[in-house]
């Protein structure tokens, strides 16, 4: 069976089979076999990216091709599938990335490789509703994607900083670096680090923004409404309701926070309509109150990804009394 570009990438073999050499046989690679060709130009680059490229052996739209594979790819194999599996998540995730990121920011430029990387580039990463991803970003970051969730990642050769920008919920294990500040930007505040682990829940549409540490320290700063940072240790929660603008910090089971990276959910005494956001993530259905009281009914409770919708709203109906009718991608709610 022949080989894919995928799978020549994951192959230590055809990984230690490219040398500085490889690259002059390039023209002949392509005419021969166009994939095997993007994977050794690949390859080159992650192994020798400071090293210039002459301008007469690859032109730029092999690059563009390069592209438009690696965003294919990405957007495509999200973590778990099928053509994943064989693979440790991790190297997957590191792997696919970096793909993109030579698709992101290296086409048409003239200084391509070198050091002298624009700095206003971004990657931007999605998981649409009903998937989630892990990804390695190119500074060795460890993200956790949730669903409907978007990352900005700049690339930048500011060694004192590196900024992301969060729309949704992640969670992050970042190198410990005390000479350089890692942080992640919401509309709502910014978290400062220089290694540790935390979860962010962040989504547009939720009431309360969260953040819980798991390891190391944060610091909380830029917070709608608030002048003072805060600085969380481990196993605090801190908590912002975006309409009064109260915050809190509390205690938690920090493995909670985190259960949804294995497929679960566990709530404590939240709205209905709380509840309605994360399964219209989950399941990437739309959920229509009928009866608008119903959105303040409390629920606690479990959710797990394996289980089907149907499962679920009848786990709900137990303990709150609720009609449910179904129309393609919607649910309607009613009281019972």
């Amino acid at each position: 069976m022949k080989s894919t570009l995928i799978d020549r990438l994951f192959s230590r073999k055809f990984q230690e089979g490219v040398s500085k050499n490889s690259i002059q046989d390039y023209a002949r690679l392509k005419k021969e076999d166009k994939e095997n060709a993007w994977a050794t130009l690949i390859t080159y680059v992650l192994k020798f990216k400071r090293k210039e490229l002459e301008n007469n052996t690859v032109g730029s739209g092999d690059f563009s091709e390069i592209k438009e594979h690696s965003k294919e790819i990405f957007l495509n194999s999200p973590s778990g599938s099928s053509q994943f599996k064989k693979y440790s998540q991790v190297a997957a995730a590191a792997s696919v990335l970096l793909l993109f990121t030579i698709g992101g920011f290296l086409i048409g430029e003239s200084n391509l490789f070198t050091s002298k990387v624009s700095q206003s580039e971004y990657i931007e990463i999605k998981t649409p509703k009903g998937q989630q991803s892990e990804i390695s970003l190119p500074d060795g970051t460890f993200v956790a994607l949730n669903y409907d969730t978007r990352l900005h990642y700049k690339i930048d050769q500011n060694k004192k900083l590196q900024e992301v920008k969060l729309e949704g919920e992640a969670f992050f294990k970042v190198n410990k670096n005390k000479k350089r500040t890692f942080r992640v930007k919401t509309p709502d505040m910014n978290i400062n680090v220089l290694g540790t682990e935390f979860n962010v829940n962040a989504y547009k549409t939720n009431k309360n923004i969260e953040t819980t540490l798991i390891e190391g320290s944060i610091q909380i700063d830029h917070i709608l409404g608030h002048k003072e940072p805060v600085l969380l240790k481990p196993g605090q929660k801190w908590q912002l309701n975006k309409s009064n603008r109260k915050m809190n910090v509390k205690e938690v089971d920090t493995q909670i926070s985190t259960l949804w990276r294995n497929g679960e959910y566990y709530f404590e005494d939240i709205t209905l309509e709380d509840l309605a956001k994360t399964i219209e993530r989950a399941y990437n259905t739309t959920i229509i109150f009928e009866d608008e009281s119903l959105k303040n009914e409390r629920y606690s409770g479990s959710l797990y990804s394996d289980e089907t919708i149907d499962e679920l709203i009848e786990a709900i109906s137990l303990t709150i009394p609720i009609n449910v009718r179904k129309n393609n991608d919607e649910i309607w709610i009613d009281k019972r």
